[in-house]
C-alpha cells in the first residue's frame, strides 16, 4: 500500500506535490486542533468552572459551620421556668398570640400562631434559638393578607 502511494506521489508534478503537501498539512493541523487542542481546552475550562463552584460551596459551608459553632459549644439552655412558660412569655413579649400550646411526648412543645408578619416571626425564632430553644419542626401557611400562620415545635438545646 505504501509502495503504491509513493509511486502515485512520485508521478505527480512539482505543483501537484506542493498542493498535496499543503492539503496534508492542513488536514493534520485540523485534526490536531479539533481532536486534541479544543477538547483539552474545553475540559480545562469545565474543570476551572467546577473548581470555582466548589470553592464557593466550600466557603458557604464553612460559613454555616462557623455560625453554628457557638450554638454547639453553648451547652443546654438556661431557663428560669419550664419550656412552656418560657415560650409563652417570650411570645407575649414579641406580640404574638398563641392559638395552640401543647406539650409533646419527646420533651417538646407544639405552638400555633394564627397570624404573624413573616419578618417578625422569623426574627423571634432566631432570638429564641440564640437563647437555647431549638425549632424541631416548623410549618407555615400564607394567610393571603401578608401574614402567615405557623406551627412550631420547640425543644431545649441539649435535651
Amino acid at each position: 500500500m505504501t509502495a503504491a502511494l509513493r509511486q502515485w506521489f512520485a508521478a505527480l508534478s512539482r505543483r501537484e506535490k506542493i498542493g498535496v503537501a499543503v492539503a496534508s498539512l492542513l488536514a493534520v493541523v485540523t485534526l490536531v486542533w479539533f481532536g486534541l487542542i479544543r477538547p483539552v481546552g474545553d475540559a480545562l475550562a469545565s474543570a476551572k468552572s467546577r473548581h470555582t463552584s466548589a470553592i464557593v460551596r466550600l466557603a458557604a459551608t464553612e460559613g454555616r459551620i462557623a455560625a453554628l459553632r457557638p450554638l454547639l459549644n453553648a451547652g443546654p439552655a438556661q431557663m428560669a421556668g419550664s419550656l412552656e412558660a418560657t415560650v409563652r412569655d417570650r411570645a407575649t413579649q414579641a406580640g404574638f398570640a398563641l392559638s395552640t400550646v401543647s406539650a409533646q411526648s419527646n420533651n417538646a412543645l407544639l405552638v400555633g400562631i394564627a397570624s404573624a408578619r413573616p419578618a417578625a416571626l422569623f426574627g423571634w425564632i432566631a432570638d429564641m434559638e440564640r437563647d437555647g430553644l431549638i425549632v424541631e419542626q416548623l410549618s407555615t401557611t400564607d394567610n393571603g393578607d401578608q401574614t402567615i400562620s405557623a406551627q412550631i415545635t420547640w425543644k431545649v438545646r441539649g435535651n
